[in-house]
């Protein structure tokens, strides 16, 4: 029987194929979970949709690519990753959020917060493309990562100094007073986290109109800026790194209605370019 190409996956699943989805998962997925189980499951989740139609696709890293299937009458969504070898590698469940706040901007406008070429790794205004999206003191946040070839790093993935991100500059989205600074943790060794400062090191900087920026996962003794420094769009203030809630190199970034990071609403970010930034997109900072 011949595989099933991504593209049909939505067809075999609202038709109940899941015998056959099932047999093309790759190994590591059946040791996880057997056909019955996962047919059980994806029975459950059907029950009650029409047709799942294909919303979003993306590719993170090499070899991988990522689909978002949505039913429209009821917001179930499937995810699904498929691998150059054509084996499909994970399947999820879950639903396709929207919310009220997606409406709303910041008054203030930003511009991204580096020098050069990044990638975006999660962001945009659904839980396909951002996986901060269904909490909203995060709702709208960013992760950027830098890439060469591809790859986030060279060599060892182990050794935090592969990783094209890290030590590179980090800088003011916009003009504003720098209210809060967190340092003097460790930087993770890569695919640990620490999970006890979540932010890591982190600066906070209050703008006009009641916006705060927080960016995240600094570099231990790195950052540039104390409490009360006044910083333009641009300035440098410090540089990328693994620490806290962060299993690789990268720079979280996102604007809140205010300076508490866990109490206060994400707001969706208005950028100075016009253009609103998602995941999968390589986007460039000032140079």
């Amino acid at each position: 029987m011949e595989n099933i190409y991504p593209e049909e996956f939505g067809y075999h699943f609202s038709n109940g194929n899941f015998e056959r989805i099932y047999r093309q998962t790759a190994s590591v997925f059946k040791s996880r979970m057997s056909m019955n189980d996962f047919a059980e499951a994806a029975s459950e989740f059907r029950d009650g949709t029409g047709r799942f139609q294909l919303k979003h696709q993306s590719q993170l890293e090499p070899g991988i690519k990522r689909f978002c299937w949505v039913d429209s009458g009821t917001e179930r969504m499937v995810v699904t990753a498929f691998n150059d070898a054509g084996e499909i590698v994970g399947v999820q469940f879950d639903i396709y959020e929207k919310f009220k706040t997606d409406r709303v901007l910041t008054i203030n406008r930003y511009h991204l917060p580096f020098t050069g070429e990044w990638f975006v790794l999660w962001g945009g205004a659904n839980n396909f493309m951002n996986y901060h999206y269904p909490h909203k003191h995060q709702r709208y946040a960013y992760d950027f990562i830098r890439k060469e070839g591809g790859m986030a790093h060279s060599g060892d993935a182990d050794d935090l100094n592969a990783y094209y991100a890290y030590s590179s500059p980090v800088t003011a989205p916009a003009a504003g007073t720098v209210v809060r600074v967190l340092d003097g943790i460790a930087d993770n060794v890569p695919f640990e986290m620490n999970t006890e400062a979540p932010e890591g090191n982190a600066v906070i900087i209050e703008h006009a109109n009641n916006e705060y920026s927080l960016l995240a996962h600094l570099r231990n003794r790195s950052i540039m800026v104390e409490a009360g420094d006044e910083v333009a769009a641009g300035d440098m203030i410090a540089q990328c790194g693994n620490s806290g809630a962060s299993d690789t190199p990268h720079l979280h970034f996102h604007v809140m209605g205010g300076i508490d990071p866990h109490e206060s609403d994400s707001i969706r970010i208005q950028f100075a370019s016009g253009r609103e930034p998602v995941q999968g997109d390589n986007v460039r900072g000032r140079k």
